[in-house]
């Protein structure tokens, strides 16, 4: 498929879900995703590996279908940005634990929003900036650049302000991400997949695999808390976005030791929210696979 085509998919998208009821377009969303799925083995066999090892049992032909469905109302609801308001986010999302990130950032030092790719990740972030916290988020670019801008759009529109990664080198990235926080903002990270192959070897759901350190590293030198957080949704097409307590860096430690216990404690609060939300956690490719996580 050609670029262009790509990114007009993308507009084609977009203006069908802005322009269209939302129960429409997820009613759609998902069959477009059945199809695909039934299209894609490849794919549909490491969603199936995966759940496997969250849920310690085969899963059901469903379930595995559940997991591209619900990434594709995922992409309706980031489609929809334009809709949303301070108002229509707290009348349609149920939030939890909002006083956990006013504790972190009262102390003046900034917060790390830490998330998975579970649930809406990226309607976290606008739910957190639309409530009039100072959010930037980390995020990869896409490769086709039509599209990266598009994407950069819709965060934008909605008050997040991205800090992308390829288009900048790890340097570059690591200051702009300090600055964020040094101006007393949420820096938005997810802690589930290690890009650049340098994170901590760590049990997640039985099973050794890299975890990004950077949550804890950012911490570790700010002085800002970690604080995790996860919106997903219920099984009455609700939504509901959970803030956890924060992490802080521990005491007396070495710094090499504080970067693990805190991952590891990054490590427990996500798996504890996917193995609850099984299918909402996006990975296509196996995650347990031996070498780097492949960016499409």
């Amino acid at each position: 498929m050609s670029p262009l085509l790509f990114y007009w998919l993308y507009v084609a998208g977009y203006w069908a879900c802005v322009l269209l009821p939302r129960g429409f377009c997820y009613s759609v969303a998902r069959r477009i995703a059945d199809l695909y799925s039934s299209r894609a083995p490849a794919d549909r066999e490491h969603v199936r590996r995966n759940l496997t090892a969250i849920l310690g049992r085969e899963p059901s032909s469903l379930e595995v279908k559940e997991v591209f469905r619900h990434f594709a109302m995922y992409l309706v609801d980031f489609f929809r940005f334009a809709h949303l308001t301070p108002k229509k986010v707290r009348r349609w999302i149920r939030i939890e634990g909002v006083e956990h990130m006013q504790e972190a950032l009262s102390r003046g030092k900034g917060a790390i929003g830490l998330s998975a790719h579970l649930g809406n990740f990226e309607l976290a972030a606008a739910v957190l900036a639309l409530l009039g916290f100072p959010v930037s988020a980390v995020v990869f670019t896409h490769q086709n650049s039509r599209v990266d801008a598009f994407f950069s759009r819709q965060r934008a529109g909605v008050g997040v302000q991205p800090i992308p990664v390829r288009s900048q080198n790890q340097r570059a990235l690591f200051e702009t991400s300090l600055s964020a926080l040094r101006k007393n903002g949420i820096l938005a990270l997810v802690g589930d997949r290690d890009f650049f192959g340098n994170g901590l070897e760590l049990p997640f759901f039985g099973k050794q695999v890299k975890i990004p350190r950077g949550p804890a590293a950012f911490s570790l030198r700010t002085g800002a808390p970690i604080v995790p957080g996860f919106l997903v949704r219920e099984k009455d097409g609700s939504y509901r976005f959970m803030l956890e307590k924060p992490i802080y860096p521990p005491e007396g430690a070495s710094r090499e030791e504080s970067v693990r216990r805190m991952t590891e404690q990054c490590v427990e609060v996500m798996s504890r929210y996917i193995r609850r939300y099984p299918t909402q956690w996006y990975l296509f490719q196996e995650f347990w696979r031996t070498g780097p996580v492949v960016i499409r």
